[in-house]
């Protein structure tokens, strides 16, 4: 996990969290999460890939184009669904997690936590809800600086690309 930033101005900001799915492909029921990340206000993020359980077979060469993580390495690399989802709820604990992608992403956490047999601690939400909390000209604020930052495809990378811009426009705003 990446250390806290140092920096005074940070400690003014509220901890927002932002998770990210990376997936076999978009095929639902079939699918299966590969990769989940975090990122929060704070600069605090991690990333876990998952080894397929046995029953996890669909796999999409397009997915697998686009964020760059073979199924080998999951086969190599990746940590039991189990290990994910203890680790996912003991990073994230009871907190209000915001998603850019609720049906899939919430698909897909629902498809881990069943499989590990555990229950999940933490709220997932949509980004848009974000609204209520920042007040309507953050988000817009929020929504525009997304816009314009890249997708990198990857589930640290892409939940830090909203917790960087949450944190740009709480800046411009505090």
């Amino acid at each position: 996990m990446m250390a806290s930033m140092d920096n005074q101005a940070t400690t003014r900001l509220p901890l927002i969290t932002f998770l990210d799915v990376e997936a076999s492909g978009l095929l639902q029921p079939d699918s299966y999460p590969i990769e989940i990340g975090w990122a929060d206000t704070l600069g605090n993020s991690d990333t876990l890939l998952i080894h397929p359980c046995d029953t996890w077979s669909h796999w999409d060469r397009h997915a697998e184009a686009l964020h760059g993580i073979t199924r080998s390495q999951l086969l190599e690399e990746g940590i039991p669904v189990a290990e994910a989802a203890h680790r996912l709820n003991e990073m994230l604990g009871v907190e209000t997690v915001y998603c850019d992608a609720l049906e899939y992403d919430g698909f897909w956490l629902s498809r881990l936590f069943e499989a590990a047999g555990v229950e999940r601690s933490f709220t997932l939400a949509d980004v848009h809800q974000l609204h209520d909390v920042l007040g309507a000209e953050r988000a817009a604020l929020l929504r525009d600086i997304v816009r314009e930052m890249p997708t990198p495809h990857r589930a640290r990378e892409d939940a830090a690309r909203y917790a960087e811009a949450c944190r740009e426009a709480l800046g411009r705003i505090y």
